[in-house]
């Protein structure tokens, strides 16, 4: 609903809105904004390794461009990402961080001792996922899925996003994680 600019107008009795809600950027606590995050990195994934397939990147180009999307992702969910609110004041790096732990068996303490910081531990689960990513982009490439539009992701790889959306999102994940 359009701004009313009529200064006579008073609560919306021409129908216009005259709220004050101020834009905000999207909440990494988002359901929908974290799958469209990860829905879009699996696209853009998917480009990369057929770019390197081709010889238009190399190996070592790949891994980069890959650690420079794994960091992103992992200031993004640790709520260090400007473009993103972390949500809710009760939000916490360590809550997310202490739930990842319990959702993910392979994120171990840290071997030389101290335990590894609540960033450390969501970093670690955005480079599971990027790695994991790529099982499931081969998967469907080899099963003649095409990714070139993270609205329209073929069913394996679109249910490959949604667990990891409720993951990073701190939702129940069912038992198939």
């Amino acid at each position: 609903m359009p701004k009313c600019i009529k200064p006579s107008c008073n609560r919306g009795c021409c129908g216009h809105d005259h709220s004050s809600k101020a834009e905000q950027a999207p909440s990494i606590v988002d359901i929908e904004v974290v799958r469209k995050i990860l829905s879009q990195a699996i696209v853009n994934m998917c480009k990369r390794a057929i770019a390197c397939a081709e010889g238009e990147l190399t190996r070592d180009e790949l891994a980069e461009k890959d650690m420079k999307l794994m960091e992103w992702l992992g200031e993004t969910f640790c709520g260090n990402n400007s473009h993103f609110e972390p949500g809710p004041e009760d939000w916490t790096t360590e809550g997310l961080a202490e739930y990842i732990k319990q959702a993910l068996p392979q994120i171990e303490e840290n071997p030389e001792g101290g335990g590894m910081s609540s960033d450390e531990v969501v970093v670690k689960a955005c480079a599971i996922f990027v790695g994991e990513a790529y099982k499931a982009i081969h998967d469907a490439l080899k099963a003649g899925f095409p990714l070139l539009d993270a609205d329209e992701l073929p069913a394996p790889v679109a249910s490959f996003v949604e667990s990891w959306t409720l993951l990073f999102v701190g939702a129940p994940m069912g038992s198939n994680n």
